[in-house]
């Protein structure tokens, strides 16, 4: 086996005289006498591996090759010690580049209801604070292969949306939606009376009375309404105070009505 060096040169000397025309694919070049061969009927392949002992070569085309050292393993089988690299066809002279293993994602969210914030809870998370989906986004750091976030979103009247993503280097739109909570009005108004003398009594006339039943004031029952602002005709009794008629409005949900009687001659009801 001939040296590295021995090789270099010769190589260099085939490159600078320049390949010869190149050779019928079909057809190997045939042997020809050393001393009165040159290269102008061979491929560059064909030529550097006659001149040179020693060495491997591929046909690039005409007036290029990839050549490399023939050497012997320890176990006595050829290998090869590459010379020359085979250049990138779509790009000559250029190593194609892997990607890189990680990079950074954007995050775009949809504008949602008013005031609507998103906060991560788990995953490369940038941030740990609650921040508008309308404000842009700090990048997070993203695998090709993918990387797993875990966000909640919240807006007032609304149900919170907890949700994991599965993001990528670059943009990601990461869509979401939010539940709007319905609360319904009572069906029943509550009435609570204020300013009645103690052991009063109060009975429901007319309207729509739950009862015409005279109850304790704590205790008067809810009354159903299809609709707010029904008109309750109330009568109220008390121990030497005169019996009171008193018309009240009264809605869905708590009411407080105020009683207003009058002592009654000789501290008698009348």
């Amino acid at each position: 086996m001939r040296p590295p060096t021995l090789a270099l040169l010769s190589l260099c000397a085939v490159l600078s005289a320049g390949c010869g025309r190149r050779s019928e694919p079909s057809k190997p070049p045939e042997p020809q006498p050393t001393q009165d061969a040159g290269p102008g009927a061979d491929s560059c392949a064909a030529y550097v591996q006659r001149v040179a002992s020693g060495v491997r070569c591929q046909e690039v085309d005409h007036a290029h090759c990839s050549c490399a050292l023939i050497t012997a393993d320890a176990d006595g089988s050829a290998g090869s010690q590459p010379l020359l690299g085979t250049p990138d066809d779509s790009n000559p002279g250029t190593t194609p580049q892997p990607p890189p293993a990680g990079a950074n994602a954007t995050l775009v969210f949809p504008p949602g209801p008013p005031n609507t914030t998103v906060k991560c809870l788990s995953g490369p998370c940038p941030l740990t604070t609650a921040e508008l989906v309308t404000a842009p986004y700090p990048q997070l750091a993203a695998s090709t292969a993918g990387t797993v976030i875990e966000l909640v979103f919240h807006a007032a009247d609304h149900r919170p949306q907890i949700a994991k993503y599965t993001i990528f280097p670059g943009t990601n739109q990461v869509p979401f939606t939010l539940e709007r909570i319905v609360i319904l009005p009572p069906d029943s108004a509550t009435i609570t009376f204020q300013g009645a003398p103690e052991g009063a009594t109060v009975q429901c006339v007319s309207g729509p009375c739950p009862d015409k039943k005279a109850h304790p004031l704590e205790s008067f029952p809810a009354v159903k309404l299809a609709k707010d602002d029904q008109t309750l005709l109330l009568r109220f009794n008390a121990p030497g105070h005169r019996t009171a008629m008193s018309a009240f409005q009264v809605s869905r949900g708590p009411n407080v009505i105020p009683v207003l009687m009058e002592q009654g001659t000789n501290g008698k009801n009348r």
